[in-house]
């Protein structure tokens, strides 16, 4: 079976993924600032410090995580975008080889 490809398709998806990656970047770097801007909540004694820390380098980790894969997809969503490019650049190129053969044979 004989599947087209679809340039414009390829360059949606990938305008789309770098859209995403990017309102989830700008909306996650918001959230961070919010939850930092709420301090310590869980007080200042050694129960608390602990609390603290861990909370602190969970947060850190998991923003750390989310930031790099967002960041991947972005990467995927200019991969698609340049795919599409190219795909288009090679079907010029094969059409203007077969004309050039066809006018060479008469």
């Amino acid at each position: 079976m004989v599947r087209a490809i679809d340039p414009d398709g390829l360059r949606a998806a990938g305008t789309g993924l770098q859209d995403v990656s990017d309102q989830f970047l700008t909306e996650l770097r918001t959230f961070l600032a919010d939850l930092s801007a709420f301090g310590a909540p869980w007080g200042d004694d050694e129960i608390g410090g602990l609390i603290g820390a861990a909370c602190e380098e969970v947060t850190a980790y998991a923003a750390e995580c989310f930031e790099s894969v967002m960041e991947e997809l972005g990467v995927v969503g200019v991969d698609l975008n340049r795919m599409a490019h190219l795909h288009e650049v090679n079907e010029q190129a094969i059409t203007e080889g077969f004309t050039a053969l066809g006018q060479g044979l008469g």
